[in-house]
């Protein structure tokens, strides 16, 4: 499976290349890097399935359900604090005329474009 996407145009930007030469035992020391390739070569493509079909959220179609935290449903409302010694100014054009903040929304798919620009 690995020498399929190895022929592919998906590269590795987190996981390192494994060797597969004939003879490669996989051991408890080992196993991770390997499976590591993979899931990054998968994740890959499932990013790019989602692309290709338009999804509406294909930027983030593979993040794993495991780094995700549980949602409150009952949890008003959330404070985000910069980090110490940080400063956050919003720009004027975020507030209105009447003193409500406005947000920009970016499609997931503009998103994950800008995205790879920046890792080009």
């Amino acid at each position: 499976m690995v020498d399929m996407f190895k022929k592919s145009k998906f590269f590795l930007c987190v996981a390192q290349k494994m060797n597969y030469e004939d003879g490669i035992i996989f051991t408890e020391n080992n196993i991770v890097q390997y499976l590591a390739e993979l899931e990054e070569y998968i994740s890959s493509l499932i990013t790019y399935t989602a692309f290709k079909r338009d999804e509406p959220n294909a930027a983030i179609s593979s993040i794993p359900l495991d780094k995700l935290e549980i949602k409150e449903f009952n949890k008003k409302g959330i404070s985000v604090e910069a980090p110490a010694g940080v400063t956050i100014e919003m720009p004027d054009s975020a507030v209105d005329g009447q003193g409500d903040e406005v947000y920009n929304i970016i499609s997931a798919k503009e998103l994950y474009s800008k995205f790879m620009q920046l890792h080009e």
